[in-house]
């Protein structure tokens, strides 16, 4: 069965989500009167915690000089880790796509 899980936000507003009972961390943390399971970080410092990620991942696809990049992720709240990378299937993955446009080579 889900559960609900709190994440505090900025200007003292906050995010409800829905998580799966199973999550790690639904017991550790504390719950509201009403029943919600309140989250071990703040919302803004959970997603932060995925940019040096990001970064390293966009700093090896430039190297390969595409004119495009487009990186898809699913980004899975979670109670105690906050904000972990989703799964599909059975691993977690980026979806990645670059591009190149027919033509001239551009100049270094």
């Amino acid at each position: 069965m889900p559960e609900l899980l709190r994440f505090q936000g900025p200007d003292d507003s906050s995010l409800v989500v829905e998580v799966d009972d199973d999550s790690p961390g639904i017991q550790l943390v504390s719950r509201s009167e009403e029943g919600i399971a309140e989250a071990a970080h703040r919302l803004d410092a959970a997603l932060t915690a995925c940019r040096p990620t990001l970064e390293s991942v966009l700093a090896v696809l430039r190297h390969l000089k595409p004119e495009e990049i487009e990186v898809s992720f699913g980004i899975k709240l979670n109670a105690e880790a906050g904000v972990v990378i989703a799964k599909t299937a059975t691993e977690g993955h980026f979806d990645v796509t670059l591009s190149w446009k027919s033509g001239p080579a551009a100049a270094s």
